[in-house]
């Protein structure tokens, strides 16, 4: 239990004060069911299903050794990684990414001579400023892509500035932080496939984009991954961490009831308001505390979140689990979370005076884009 509780503590923190502002009447049960979000919550649970069905049929591995076995020199390679890491990002989200990418390179460490710390620490901030180039790179890239009311499209090109921004560090980081040597060829053993779960998980994967491209509602999706879940995961679909949904749930009860009680300012900036925000609880939260003041600002909240990923290790749920993850992979020196703390500061620095540039510059003002009004109500939206 108190694992749990640990694990779990800002989900568990939102459900308490979501269930006194129920309690209070601060929040009416009419008030809370129109600000819910219920397609969100059906296609983030549908996304995390597919992915992970994706991932226990062993293609994704497959596709990472498919392209990294390509590269024999050092730098090729831990640009390759870099590279991997946010694509890969950018598709099936940081976490999953993370999951795959640094077990390849904590493999390919021990046969070849290359700094594994720099490697990693690079994939977990690539997984954070390139994968949040699509709506469904991270939590709160779906969440604003929803408030929004915008197309993938546009989405896209409103975030490729950044993207591009941050991808020149990450280049220059590689060449900075050390020489290139030759690699020896590396042996991974990968899981194995089960091609009718990966046709399974595609199929789910294409439901939850007809819903991002607005063509279908979360229901055939989220129906989709809990039958596929059931048959091609069994007792596993219980291991998915799904936290992330119910904490949606309970957010979206606790901004109407901050809203009901006009707790909410226009802030000046809210751009660094949101870069430092996450610092202290993390983009996903700060993305939903910040959401009300950000109708028509969505670019200033979308560049300050993806920018305030990096920096502290709670800034975004993908620095701590890759923390987590090359700790328990490598069993190597505690260092590790130092160097990943300096490097993450670094990185903040940089995107957060990219994002001021391309905030302030008329290179980064998209045309106007005519939208529908995006309703609450996940009935009216489709």
């Amino acid at each position: 239990m108190l694992a749990f509780t640990k694990r779990h503590w800002l989900t568990l923190a939102a459900g308490l004060l979501a269930a006194a502002l129920l309690l209070s009447r601060r929040v009416t049960p009419a008030a809370a069911a129109r600000a819910i979000d219920l397609d969100l919550l059906l296609v983030l649970f549908a996304l995390l299903t597919a992915i992970e069905i994706l991932r226990a049929s062993g293609y994704l591995d497959l596709a990472v050794d498919s392209t990294l076995i390509r590269f024999r020199t050092t730098r090729g390679f831990s640009l390759a990684l870099v590279l991997m890491s946010g694509v890969l990002a950018s598709l099936v989200t940081n976490d999953v990414t993370l999951f795959i990418i640094i077990p390849f390179t904590i493999v390919a460490s021990r046969f070849s001579d290359f700094d594994v710390e720099d490697a990693v620490v690079l994939e977990i901030i690539a997984s954070n400023l390139i994968g949040c180039l699509t709506p469904l790179g991270n939590p709160q890239n779906l969440f604003i892509f929803h408030r929004s009311g915008w197309s993938a499209a546009h989405f896209i090109v409103v975030m490729l500035p950044f993207v591009v921004w941050s991808l020149a560090g990450l280049l220059a980081a590689l060449f900075l932080l050390g020489p290139s040597h030759e690699m020896k060829p590396t042996d991974v053993v990968l899981p194995p496939r089960n091609t009718i779960a990966a046709v399974a998980g595609g199929a789910c994967f294409v439901l939850v984009l007809l819903e991002i491209a607005r063509i279908a509602n979360g229901w055939p999706a989220a129906i989709g991954a809990l039958i596929a879940g059931a048959v091609f995961l069994r007792r596993r679909i219980f291991a998915i961490d799904y936290s992330i949904v119910p904490l949606f749930f309970f957010a979206f009860i606790i901004v109407e009831g901050a809203r009901s009680m006009h707790l909410y300012r226009e802030s000046a900036n809210l751009f660094l308001t949101s870069v430092g925000l996450s610092q202290v609880i993390s983009n996903v939260p700060a993305t939903i505390l910040l959401s009300p003041i950000a109708v028509d600002r969505w670019r200033e909240l979308l560049y300050g979140v993806s920018a305030g990923g990096c920096g502290t290790i709670i800034a975004s749920l993908a620095n701590l689990l890759g923390w987590r993850i090359y700790v328990r992979e490598s069993n190597r020196n505690p260092r590790f979370f130092w160097h990943l703390t300096a490097l993450n500061f670094a990185f903040l620095a940089w995107t957060t005076l990219g994002g001021w540039l391309l905030l302030t510059s008329r290179f980064d003002r998209a045309p106007h884009e005519i939208r529908r009004p995006v309703s609450n109500s996940a009935s009216t939206r489709h």
